[in-house]
């Protein structure tokens, strides 16, 4: 019995691995699958990229939890997504972050954060933030001012920019 199974086994494992990829999907491949509308596919690439670390990845996830594009919207899910590739140094992360605190989607509204995590996205080159920097600026006070620089000179003392 065992000598009628062992051939049936390899021949099993064999198309396996024919039929697997010989890369594994990486983050471009997820923003086509996202871009032609295919969302679970992305999702799926971008899962497994942001267990592992991909701070874009990361940002994607989060993005489509805060747009609902492809999973139900959850501001708490894309709060940690992006929470995750904003400490890793991921502008667009650090950009959405500012808007839920701007906005109080899935935090409690927070205009010091708001404005230190778009000022902190500025400083890494996301050009987007500006608007959003000025705008939270009309609303903020004087004290919203001290704890924004505060966070702000925080954060860039402690996180490196890794793009």
């Amino acid at each position: 019995m065992r000598r009628l199974l062992l051939p049936i086994v390899l021949a099993g494992a064999l198309c396996a691995a024919q039929a697997s990829p010989l890369r594994a999907a990486s983050f471009e491949d997820g923003l086509d699958a996202f871009n032609s509308g295919d969302f679970s596919h992305a999702f799926s690439i971008w899962w497994r990229l942001s267990r592992a670390g991909d701070a874009k990845a990361q940002a994607s996830l989060g993005f489509m939890y805060y747009s609902g594009k492809g999973v139900p919207r959850d501001d708490g899910q894309a709060l940690y997504w992006f929470r995750q590739a904003a400490e890793a140094g991921q502008p667009t992360a650090q950009f959405f972050l500012g808007m839920q605190y701007l906005y109080g989607r899935g935090v409690p509204r927070d205009l010091a954060q708001a404005y230190s995590w778009c000022d902190i996205a500025l400083a890494n080159g996301y050009s987007q933030s500006l608007s959003c920097r000025e705008m939270v600026a009309r609303k903020m006070t004087p004290e919203d001012e001290r704890r924004a620089s505060e966070l702000t000179a925080e954060f860039l003392r402690t996180h490196p920019f890794r793009n």
